[in-house]
């Protein structure tokens, strides 16, 4: 279904990263979230032939265009592919609000043919993302228990495709979130906790995610209402991850792209009628 609408922050012209564009490319970038080809994800197939004549620019200046916005950080475009994702898609306004929109969201996922690498970034922003919009909801919701219905197999089927590239990806999406967050995501898949505080691997680009004070957050700091919910939801509802028989890892590897996350995520969303 193409997209019919598009939500913008309207800080966007103060956006630093923006003010480095000349005017071309900042409408250019603008087009990316105007285009019915969007779909609701910031990620999606954009051809240069089409998103040029929608910048009213030539090839060649929508090439100087989207150099200048990777090297911003505004998005990432593959060049074989001709597919686009626009960075902080999920931290902004685009953020879904109530988990049948996240359960929504999360079967968008099961049959994107894109890059690994592009769905494997996408997917963790939005988990961080979607978590961190939920931190405004009361404590008692029964938002909550939907969040995670949908969640626990939509991260285990991530991590059943890309393994630890997972962990390094929602590490990440975690720099600067606030404790609640890390807590709620660590719940969800507990060997992201035992990643997170692992030795820094790559120390330049992850320290946030590895620092000595966020370990010590989420250890030795947790209210009891942390304490209480992880606790329980740990103990009863998430299962830990096992190693997959060889015959199922043939098979991911031969259909890797096509299978996206488990059936189970589609599965929850219809059961809280976020999906037909």
């Amino acid at each position: 279904m193409a997209k019919t609408f598009a939500q913008i922050e309207t800080t966007l012209p103060h956006s630093r990263k923006l003010r480095q564009l000349n005017h071309k490319e900042r409408w250019a970038y603008l087009c990316a979230h105007l285009t019915p080809l969007g779909g609701y994800i910031g990620l999606f197939r954009y051809p240069k032939a089409v998103w040029a004549d929608d910048a009213d620019l030539s090839v060649t200046e929508l090439d100087a265009a989207i150099h200048k916005m990777a090297e911003a950080g505004l998005l990432t475009f593959d060049e074989d592919e001709d597919f686009v994702r626009i960075h902080s898609w999920f931290l902004k306004k685009n953020a879904p609000e109530n988990a049948s929109r996240m359960a929504s969201i999360a079967a968008d996922y099961a049959d994107l043919d894109a890059p690994d690498a592009m769905i494997l970034e996408s997917a963790a922003e939005f988990t961080v993302g979607a978590i961190k919009r939920a931190q405004r909801w009361k404590p008692d919701s029964v938002e909550w228990s939907k969040l995670r219905d949908v969640f626990k197999p939509f991260l285990a089927g991530m991590r059943h495709n890309y393994e630890d590239d997972l962990h390094e990806a929602l590490a990440g999406q975690l720099n600067g979130q606030n404790r609640a967050v890390k807590v709620e995501l660590c719940a969800l898949i507990p060997s992201l906790q035992h990643h997170l505080e692992a030795p820094c691997r790559h120390p330049a680009h992850t320290v946030g995610a590895h620092d000595t004070k966020t370990r010590r957050h989420l250890d030795e700091t947790k209210t009891r209402k942390d304490e209480n919910y992880t606790d329980q939801f740990s103990a009863e509802n998430v299962q830990p991850f096992t190693a997959p028989s060889s015959a199922e890892v043939e098979g991911a590897e031969k259909g890797r792209k096509a299978q996206g996350p488990h059936s189970e995520t589609i599965e929850a969303a219809r059961r809280i009628g976020a999906i037909p």
